[in-house]
C-alpha cells in the first residue's frame, strides 16, 4: 500500500534528526575520551607509579566521565527526536494540507460541481498547482456553459422553422390548405432553410473545434474585396449603393475561398441592415497589417450588443425574421476563419451613423 505523504515527511525528518544527533554524539564522545586521556597523562601525580596502577586509575576515571557523556548523548537524542517529531508534524501538515484540499476539490469537480474552487496556499509550488487547478476548473465551467448555450441556441433556431413546416404539412394533409404549387413551394423553402441551417451548424462545430481546412496562398486582399463588393452590388436592394475603396495592392497569406466567405458574411450582414444609402468595403494597409472595413448607413448596433456581434446566434433584435436576420452563425464562423489566419475581427458604430465591421490580417 502507498504510504501517505504526511507519514513519509514525518519519518524522513525524524530519521535525519536522529542520525544527525547520534553521529554528533559519537564524534563528541570520541573527542572527549581522547582529550580526557591526554589530560590525565599530563597530570604530575599521575605520572608516577607502575604501569598497571596507572592504567587502573585512568580506566576508572575515564569510565565515570564517559558514562556522563553517554547519558548526555542519550538525553540529547531523546530531546532531538521529540523536537524533530513536533517539527515534522508541523511541516508535514503545512505541506499536505493544500494537497488534501486539492484532492477534495478534484473529487468535487469530478462529481459535477464545476463551481468548486480551492483556497490557494502553502509553498509556492503547491500554490501554483492550486492556481492552475482553479484555472482548469474555470475553463471547464466555461466550456460546460458554452455547451448548454449551444444546445439551447440550436433548439431555439430549429424550433420555429420546424413548427412552421409542421403546421403547413398538417394543414395540407387535413385539407385545410390546398396542395397547390404555391404551398408546395413554401414547404420546399422551409426545407431548404433547415438544410442550410444544419449545414451552418456543422460548419460552426468544425470551426469551434479548429477543424477547418485551409489552402494558404499569397493573394491580393484588395482585389478580393473589390471583387466581392462588385458581387454584392448585384444583390443590393433598390436605393442601396455598394462601392469599394481599396489600395492598389494588399498582399496577405490566406485561403481565398475562406476569406471570400468572411467578406460575403460581412457584406451580406451590412446589406440586410441598410434599407437606403450605401455599403462601402474598404481595404487599407497600416503598421504591417491589412485592414478591411465594411461600413453601412443602417441604424447601427446597440452599444450593449457590440461585444457580442461575432458570437454565435447573436441577434440584436430578437424579433427579427429569419429572412432578414440570418441564423447568427455566419459571423461566428467568420471570426474563427480570421483568427486562424492570425488576424482579429472588430465591430463599432460609425460617427455619422451606421455600423462598421471588419478584420485585420498580417501583411505578407
Amino acid at each position: 500500500m502507498r504510504r501517505g505523504l504526511l507519514l513519509q515527511i514525518f519519518a524522513a525528518i525524524v530519521v535525519v534528526a536522529l542520525v544527525s544527533v547520534v553521529v554528533a554524539g559519537l564524534v563528541a564522545r570520541a573527542e572527549a575520551s581522547a582529550a580526557f586521556r591526554t589530560y590525565l597523562e599530563q597530570l604530575p601525580s599521575m605520572g608516577r607509579g607502575m604501569g598497571p596502577g596507572r592504567h587502573l586509575v585512568l580506566g576508572g576515571a575515564e569510565e565515570t566521565f564517559l558514562g556522563a557523556v553517554d547519558r548526555g548523548i542519550a538525553v540529547g537524542v531523546a530531546l532531538a527526536v521529540a523536537l524533530a517529531a513536533v517539527a515534522a508534524l508541523a511541516v508535514a501538515y503545512y505541506l499536505t494540507r493544500p494537497l488534501e484540499r486539492l484532492t477534495s476539490a478534484a473529487r468535487a469537480l469530478a462529481g459535477g460541481d464545476l463551481a468548486h474552487r480551492v483556497d490557494v496556499g502553502g509553498p509556492s509550488e503547491v500554490a501554483r498547482l492550486g492556481e492552475s487547478f482553479n484555472e482548469m476548473a474555470g475553463s471547464l465551467a466555461e466550456a460546460e456553459d458554452l455547451r448548454r448555450r449551444l444546445v439551447a441556441d440550436v433548439a431555439h433556431e430549429l424550433r420555429d422553422p420546424l413548427a412552421a413546416l409542421r403546421a403547413q404539412v398538417e394543414a395540407v394533409a387535413e385539407g385545410v390548405l390546398p396542395a397547390d404549387q404555391q404551398h408546395l413551394a413554401s414547404l420546399a423553402d422551409d426545407v431548404r432553410y433547415l438544410s442550410r441551417l444544419v449545414a451552418d451548424l456543422q460548419e460552426l462545430s468544425a470551426a469551434e473545434a479548429g477543424a477547418l481546412r485551409y489552402d494558404m496562398q499569397p493573394l491580393d486582399l484588395a482585389a478580393l474585396v473589390a471583387s466581392e463588393a462588385e458581387r454584392a452590388a448585384g444583390l443590393a436592394r433598390e436605393g442601396v449603393e455598394v462601392r469599394a475603396e481599396c489600395v492598389s495592392a494588399a498582399r496577405v497569406m490566406g485561403d481565398e475561398l475562406r476569406l471570400r466567405q468572411v467578406l460575403r458574411n460581412l457584406l451580406g450582414n451590412a446589406l440586410r441592415h441598410t434599407e437606403r444609402g450605401s455599403v462601402t468595403a474598404a481595404c487599407s494597409r497600416e503598421d504591417g497589417r491589412v485592414r478591411v472595413e465594411v461600413r453601412d448607413t443602417g441604424p447601427g448596433i446597440p452599444e450593449k450588443d457590440l461585444p457580442y456581434v461575432f458570437e454565435r446566434f447573436y441577434r440584436a433584435d430578437e424579433a427579427r425574421a429569419r429572412d432578414t436576420g440570418g441564423s447568427g452563425i455566419g459571423l461566428a464562423v467568420a471570426r474563427r476563419i480570421v483568427e486562424d489566419h492570425g488576424g482579429e475581427v472588430f465591430a463599432r458604430n460609425a460617427e455619422g451613423g451606421g455600423a462598421v465591421a471588419g478584420f485585420t490580417l498580417p501583411q505578407a
